[in-house]
């Protein structure tokens, strides 16, 4: 009698073995437990497809930012960190290009300055292709000229730095997994 109450005690448990992690990954999806992206940046839904003077952009990957009027503290932290964040991604630095974005040729000498890895682009049309970004941010433009993520700037250098490395992780990740560019 011990035999057949063994083998329904076997058979339970070898169900119960399945179906648990199966119960497991409904409760986690069904309570929006989990996740689903990994990129630290906020991803654009649609990214934004840049169509005019695309011709003006360096080829590759591009570190986007349009830095204001006047450069206060928010923006030199922000070119402070496109130079680290060109410097720290290594062997792929030949892959990205950090670039400002300026409606006209009177402000680039003042840029070039503070941010000497920093390519100065005059681009009218593109910033107001990204007038639906939030001001003053970092952006990420794939080499098919597609805004895709963007980071916030901040005032506090730390806070700068802790957001740069949040774009350097995104983009190792994306250069990484790309085959373009």
């Amino acid at each position: 009698m011990s035999s057949p109450n063994r083998s329904k005690k076997a058979i339970l448990t070898v169900f119960l073995l399945f179906l648990l992690p199966v119960l497991a990954a409904w409760l986690i999806l069904s309570q929006n437990w989990y996740e689903a992206g990994t990129n630290k940046g906020t991803l654009l839904q649609p990214p934004i497809t840049l169509s005019s003077e695309v011709d003006t952009l360096p080829e590759g990957w591009k570190l986007g930012y349009i830095p204001p009027e006047s450069c206060e503290q928010t923006c030199k932290n922000a070119l402070y960190v496109m130079n680290q964040v060109d410097v720290a991604i290594g062997k792929d630095t030949d892959r990205l290009t950090p670039v400002t974005f300026h409606d006209n040729n009177d402000q680039l000498s003042d840029y070039e300055r503070d941010a000497p890895q920093v390519t100065p682009v005059t681009a009218p049309a593109i910033i107001r292709e990204l007038q639906d970004l939030p001001a003053n941010t970092l952006f990420i433009i794939d080499p098919m000229h597609n805004v895709m993520l963007y980071y916030p700037t901040h005032n506090d250098k730390e806070a700068m730095i802790k957001e740069g490395k949040n774009v350097l992780a995104d983009l190792r990740k994306l250069l990484k997994l790309s085959r373009i560019g």
